[in-house]
């Protein structure tokens, strides 16, 4: 099963969101987290 990754626009880091949508590291909400595709992954 493939997780997606989000970046934080307010820490930076690249997280698997916590089940409510927020970042596990600030706990910005949901809305603040944005799509990342790690270039290393694509294929």
């Amino acid at each position: 099963m493939e997780e997606h990754k989000y970046r934080c626009a307010i820490c930076g880091q690249i997280v698997t969101p916590l089940p409510d949508g927020s970042c596990p590291i600030c706990g910005a909400p949901k809305e603040m987290l944005k799509p990342y595709i790690d270039k290393d992954e694509e294929q």
